[in-house]
């Protein structure tokens, strides 16, 4: 007996921050979509810190696309709001916290740059309960995704299965996932896209494990977000929280006293409050080797796409990307050769539509 198969245009499997916003981006052109996504299960998205961040690394860098991603960053997340009946985007102030005289001095070198101007602001601050003796740097196009918050209202809202994908099931020779017949399937799994059969050996990515600190404290919450060493990130009442680690190829879901003393020490540095630490927490990121994201469709089937790599910064980059990932899965306008894996393969060809 023939087993008649319920046609959805796209399966996405993952349901963290990159695989909601492209499966938005999908339902927005009219593609029927449906998730695959436990949600008990380990993601660097359900613990991220959610900050988009244009200036970067102790070296104030300004980020890869700085301008294309965040000139329309807060209208975006207003309009995927509106369309989920929820709140989870916040645009706020940063405060880069310059904690060195070495880091003045970096800072002092750079901050004539004309692309600084548009994204921040340098002078002598005092912030009550934190020290600065060497300054602070105001980033002005900053913002804060709740991740938890738009996870649950994407749940809620968009098609979703709850279940952990089985990649035995899948044949893209007919197009076919158990009883679901499908155009094209996108893997948003995050780290886990090293057990994916199809994509493992085609990308570099390097697994990256995080922690991250809560605490509880008087210091005052004036709707920034406090960067430096650590971030210092305000959660409800007294509740913040401070990160965060990288450690490499560490797969462990278990916290280590290493890395928390190591965050305590920086934040002892710039904190002139007390506090207790009342939680202690891990995730793992999808990091790549040259901090590119992972875009493209797999050399053989032209109906499995990968969408991926974003490590910490997928509040600020899935947005633009998730466009033009879509753009190429519809109508093959090309990705960047930055974002393209077949960045890792010269010889590694993309299908003619």
């Amino acid at each position: 007996m023939s087993i008649v198969a319920r046609q959805i245009d796209f399966l996405i499997v993952g349901g963290g921050i990159a695989g909601r916003l492209i499966q938005l981006e999908l339902e927005s052109r009219g593609q029927s979509t449906l998730v695959y996504d436990q949600a008990n299960k380990n993601r660097s998205s359900a613990v991220a810190a959610g900050l988009a961040n244009p200036l970067v690394g102790k070296y104030f860098t300004v980020g890869w696309r700085v301008p294309e991603f965040f000139s329309d960053l807060r209208s975006f997340y207003e309009d995927i709001e509106n369309r989920l009946d929820a709140s989870f985007f916040r645009p706020c102030e940063m405060k880069r916290i310059i904690a060195t005289p070495g880091e003045q001095n970096i800072w002092l070198s750079k901050q004539s740059k004309p692309k600084y101007e548009a994204i921040c602001s340098f002078a002598h601050e005092d912030i009550t309960g934190m020290a600065t003796p060497y300054g602070v740097i105001s980033v002005h196009q900053g913002g804060e995704l709740k991740t938890e918050d738009f996870m649950n209202a994407c749940a809620a809202k968009l098609p979703t299965m709850d279940e952990v994908f089985n990649h035995r099931e899948l044949d893209l020779d007919t197009s076919r996932y158990g009883d679901i017949s499908f155009k094209g399937i996108v893997f948003s799994e995050g780290y886990e896209v090293i057990n994916n059969p199809l994509f493992r050996d085609l990308v570099k990515l390097i697994p990256t494990k995080g922690e991250l600190l809560e605490i509880e404290t008087d210091l005052d919450f004036r709707g920034e977000i406090y960067l430096g060493g650590v971030f210092i990130q305000h959660r409800h009442n007294k509740v913040w929280r401070v990160g965060s680690t990288y450690a490499r190829d560490d797969l462990s879901l278990n916290p280590t006293e290493e890395k928390k003393q190591d965050m305590v020490t920086k934040l002892d540095r710039v904190i002139r409050v007390p506090y207790r630490v009342i939680k202690h927490l891990t995730g793992t990121r999808p990091a790549t080797s040259d901090r590119r994201p992972l875009l493209g469709v797999h050399p053989k089937y032209p109906n499995a796409y990968i969408f991926n790599g974003m490590g910490s910064k997928a509040v600020s980059m899935a947005p633009v990307l998730s466009q033009e990932m879509v753009d190429f899965m519809l109508s093959r306008s090309p990705i960047l050769p930055e974002a393209n894996i077949t960045r890792f393969d010269e010889k590694m060809d993309q299908p003619i539509a």
